[in-house]
């Protein structure tokens, strides 16, 4: 997170002059001369460190204003260059701007079919899932249609939503990208051979209906590090109580990285409306939803260290005080009744139909064909269960009766 505050303005005793061609800057005190901010093309052996320190900036602003989500850069990576920063705070606009400018520097790198990393190059899905996940929006690798799929609809796009172009009068998906605002998007499809900075007026573009959808998160907050529940309360004017009520924290204590839904819609309302399996079955999901985009750690139940899927199954139970056995996929499947229509908080069971036909895999069902589960390259998210992944793959559902699984 940005810390709060203002930085203090440099003061220069001197006007600089850069010669031929290159824009000049004049900095008095109180008085500030902007320009366009420069790009740098990261060049072999650049480091973060090194970048920032040419710029005479933080390597955190370096990387906050261009929504890096770590250290590792990319030969040919455009990065935006703002000598003039100023914090703010960690809100959803924000965040929105680091997607957009994520993805704008993956511009120039090369479009290639089925592939989604830099190295290997990118097709228009691949740079959604690319972007989204490192950018720790949980989020699967399906095609554009499913992207389609997933996501809530918007009618006041903003930059780091997705914009999908659909044949007019139908439903069908030619392609999409990551909106910059501006009718300006980034793509890596259609009309080039590299990730490419288009607009939804072309010619090509402009023959289709183009429609958004956000995967980020509106009314959320993502925990920071010595962050606590009176201070959120405080920042947003909502209650401690209400705020726990919402999200079904047990107690007062946050872990930094937990989704937190500070208003009344929550951003994927599948379960709402739907009727609950058991007593605490909303609680469950709710104290789900915050653990969205916690690591898959294999054999492990404990968020801070990492859960695999039945760990994220018995870590959400516990904590809604709700007692079971430690058990795998295979074990909780054996426990509990099969049935066909589930009920919100019910489990889904998935096979390795290739192979054994074992139980491999688990989820709790929110309802609409929705569930929530961790994965090992995606951690805690939601998937669809129409998905042609899931689809083949699922075995049942399983009523969940608690008695049964202590």
């Amino acid at each position: 997170m940005i810390k709060k505050g203002l930085m203090a303005k440099r003061i220069l005793g001197s006007m600089l002059f850069l010669l031929l061609g290159i824009v000049s800057f004049t900095f008095l005190s109180g008085l500030k001369v902007e320009a366009a901010d420069p790009v740098h093309t990261v060049s072999s052996q650049e480091t973060v460190e090194s970048i920032a320190t040419i710029y005479d900036i933080s390597t955190e602003q370096l990387m906050d204003m261009n929504g890096l989500p770590d250290g590792k850069l990319y030969i040919g990576q455009k990065l935006t260059i703002q000598t003039a920063y100023t914090p703010s705070n960690y809100q959803w606009s924000e965040r929105g701007k680091q997607i957009a400018n994520y993805a704008k520097s993956f511009t120039g790198f090369k479009k290639t079919a089925g592939e989604e990393t830099p190295i290997e190059g990118f097709d228009s899905s691949g740079l959604i899932h690319w972007v989204l996940s490192r950018q720790k929006v949980p989020i699967d690798r399906l095609s554009v249609e499913g992207y389609y799929k997933q996501g809530m609809d918007t009618n006041t796009p903003k930059a780091g939503d997705v914009i999908f172009f659909l044949e007019k009068g139908s439903s069908k998906v030619v392609t999409a990208g990551i909106y910059l605002g501006g009718n300006q998007f980034v793509n890596s499809g259609y009309g080039a051979e590299t990730v490419q900075v288009r607009s939804t007026i072309e010619k090509y573009f402009a023959q289709y209906q183009a429609e958004y959808k956000t995967y980020t998160p509106k009314g959320e907050h993502v925990v920071q590090n010595n962050e606590t529940l009176k201070s959120i309360s405080d920042n947003y004017g909502v209650s401690m109580d209400t705020i726990k009520k919402r999200n079904a924290l047990p107690t007062d204590s946050l872990m930094q990285g937990q989704y937190l839904q500070i208003y009344s819609s929550p951003l994927y309302p599948f379960y709402e409306n739907q009727e609950a399996s058991y007593d605490k079955a909303y609680d469950v999901i709710k104290y789900a939803y915050t653990l969205r985009g916690f690591t898959y750690v294999f054999g492990e139940y404990d968020p801070m260290i990492g859960m695999d899927c039945s760990g994220f199954i018995y870590w959400a139970m516990k904590e809604q005080g709700i007692s079971l056995k430690r058990g795998s996929a295979a074990d909780y499947y054996s426990l509990l009744p099969k049935l066909r229509d589930p009920k919100a908080g019910d489990l889904v069971f998935f096979s390795d139909a290739d192979l054994s036909q074992e139980i491999t895999h688990v989820g709790i069902y929110l309802g609409d064909g929705r569930f929530i589960h961790t994965t090992r390259n995606t951690g805690v998210h939601i998937s669809d269960l129409t998905s042609s992944y899931f689809n083949k793959k699922f075995e049942s559902f399983g009523q969940v009766q608690i008695n049964n699984m202590d």
